[in-house]
């Protein structure tokens, strides 16, 4: 769920595709949003051989969000650092996938240590290390012990720390 740019590291999944679905061969990669590496993105899948393995859902309604969150079996968004772009500032969308219950995967990059604990609410992975993500969604995707717990304890995350209660509490305290 994300504009397809290069910083929100759609092609890394792509890459590191072929690794997860020798581990998961019903892996399916489903890419919700549009942007200008959409054509990039679909020649990508195609030379990496990823016929039915990906799929392009296009611009989502932010009403039917929550449903596309909840299909998922893991979130996953390798934001990356690119020159001349900003880098991730908070990452909402791995808040909105913990909510869900999902686990999430990203990278140590910019503010999305901030949205995901590692190995509490999801996995951290260095940015463009697409054999450590291939590894951290094989994970998730094969155990399912682990995927709940993830799963849960984002969800727990959201509802103790980033309530807009909680947040408007914690500005409060900053100012004092």
């Amino acid at each position: 769920v994300a504009r397809l740019i290069r910083r929100k590291g759609h092609d890394c999944v792509l890459r590191a595709m072929p690794k997860t679905i020798e581990a998961v061969p019903e892996a399916v990669y489903l890419i919700a949003g549009d942007g200008p590496m959409r054509d990039e993105l679909s020649a990508l899948g195609d030379e990496r051989d990823l016929a039915g393995h990906v799929r392009f859902a296009g611009p989502v309604a932010a009403e039917l969000l929550p449903a596309y969150y909840h299909l998922c079996d893991v979130f996953v968004m390798p934001g990356r650092p690119v020159r001349g772009e900003l880098a991730e500032g908070f990452g909402l969308v791995y808040l909105e996938a913990s909510a869900a219950g999902k686990p999430v995967v990203g990278t140590r990059f910019g503010g999305i240590p901030e949205a995901v604990a590692h190995g509490e609410s999801g996995l951290l992975v260095e940015p463009e290390d697409t054999g450590a993500l291939a590894e951290a969604l094989t994970s998730i995707l094969t155990d399912d012990a682990l995927a709940t717990r993830l799963g849960e304890a984002g969800h727990a995350r959201v509802l103790r720390e980033f309530t807009w209660e909680r947040v408007g509490e914690r500005f409060l305290e900053a100012l004092n």
